[in-house]
């Protein structure tokens, strides 16, 4: 079993994200490590990285090592597979489609926005924050520049209703869409996430 979550959020347009690819290690100490590479074309004022995790984690817990890019080529050449994927069922075209227009339900008093950390790493500004209010979070993504679109809402508030946490991310201002690098996470957790619900937002078609 796994857990789906993770997502690219841009200002005017899908971004256009034609691959990701992940390297997990199953730490002895309780957490999961996650190596991220995604691949970005568009404008670096437009770049928006945002993860659900299970836990709170510090800025200790959010690296952008260097040999990251080496390890991902070794394992391609390594592994390489070659995915023939079946026509998606009816059942999983009716349930896209009707996402946006899932509503959020009763609107709960504003809860307050907590920030557990932020900082720099690599090329990137980073923020993990958290509330028990969706509405609270998806406004305060929005006044910090993070891009959230509507059909991200609905997702979103069931990531808050799951109790996670969010890893956001923007290039820092003197970094371009070429500076883009893999990062490792580390959070407490007993099973590896995969960003599939939002990612499929802003992915192409058959990434």
């Amino acid at each position: 079993p796994v857990l789906a979550c993770g997502g690219f959020f841009c200002q005017n347009s899908p971004v256009d994200q034609n691959a990701e690819r992940i390297i997990f290690t199953q730490n002895r100490d309780g957490t999961i490590s996650a190596y991220v590479q995604i691949q970005y074309t568009g404008g670096a004022e437009d770049f928006s990285w945002i993860l659900p995790l299970p836990h709170p984690i510090t800025a200790e817990d959010i690296e952008v090592p260097e040999d990251a890019m080496a390890a991902f080529t070794e394992l391609e050449v390594a592994t390489d597979p070659v995915f023939i994927p079946p026509p998606m069922p009816r059942c999983a075209q009716q349930m896209l489609r009707s996402l946006p227009m899932m509503a959020f339900g009763a609107v709960a008093e504003k809860a307050d926005v907590v920030t557990f950390a932020t900082g720099e790493v690599g090329p990137y500004a980073f923020d993990v924050v958290g509330s028990e209010d969706p509405n609270a979070l998806i406004e305060w993504l929005r006044d910090h520049d993070y891009q959230v679109t509507e059909a991200m809402e609905p997702l979103i508030d069931v990531y808050v209703q799951e109790g996670a946490v969010f890893l956001a991310m923007q290039l820092l201002p003197e970094q371009g869409a070429q500076d883009v690098q893999p990062i490792k996470i580390t959070y407490p957790s007993d099973l590896p996430m995969i960003p599939l619900r939002l990612a499929a937002v802003a992915a192409n078609q058959d990434m």
